[in-house]
């Protein structure tokens, strides 16, 4: 006999006697809600929230993002086919934390339809943060330092128009050749306001999201 089925018979009746019971997660949200109620919600909450594919799956990683007239997200690891930029998915599942970027884990996903992709809003490079975390942005700037070579991953590039720098990573399966880029060059990028660890970053889609500004 082990010492665990000697004590949780013992806890069991603690557990009964005192009239608690024993821990449990954050209640599901009942109903479909806005991508920025969703993103105020407790980690583990269980939320469903309906918005257009900005990121396809594959670009980044296994996952995709949706946004709507609120906010976006990233679906981390999502259970379901992959998802291109346009189509309107109905997610529901349980608000995750990955590398500091708040992401949902899916329970479901379904196509309900198609929409207009949403415009990258324009935004300076030192004001990337929380605020514009699970959209998509634009930012300019000159390229600052030498391209890190971080695959298989990818590459990072850091980019700054006098509001402070901004690290812009370049993912491995956007097919984006980011060897070429040198330190002083002028680029416009568009792509996902993300998070990884301590800092915030933006992740271009698609070789169209990466663009050489004229001096």
């Amino acid at each position: 006999m082990t010492r665990h089925t000697i004590l949780l018979p013992g806890l069991a009746l603690l557990v009964a006697a005192s009239g608690c019971s024993p821990a449990r997660g954050p209640r599901p949200v009942a109903g479909e809600i806005p991508v920025a109620a969703a993103r105020r919600a407790a980690l583990a909450t269980t939320v469903t929230v309906r918005g257009v594919v900005t990121v396809p799956s594959g670009a980044l990683d296994d996952g995709f993002a949706v946004q709507d007239r609120s906010g976006g997200v990233y679906v981390a690891a999502a259970k379901s086919p992959a998802h291109a930029p346009g189509e309107v998915v109905r997610v529901t599942g349980a608000l995750v934390d990955d590398h500091g970027r708040l992401g949902l884990r899916p329970d479901s996903v379904r196509v309900t339809g198609r929409a207009a992709l949403p415009a990258p809003r324009p935004v300076r490079t030192g004001a990337v943060g929380e605020s514009t975390e699970g959209t998509l942005v634009r930012v300019r700037g000159r390229v600052v330092g030498g391209v890190v070579d971080d695959r298989p991953w990818g590459w990072k590039v850091t980019l700054d128009d006098g509001s402070g720098p901004l690290l812009v990573f370049v993912s491995a399966g956007t097919g984006i050749d980011a060897g070429g880029i040198r330190a002083g060059t002028r680029l416009e990028v568009d792509g996902f306001s993300g998070q990884y660890d301590d800092h915030h970053e933006v992740l271009p889609r698609s070789p169209a999201d990466v663009r050489v500004l004229p001096e």
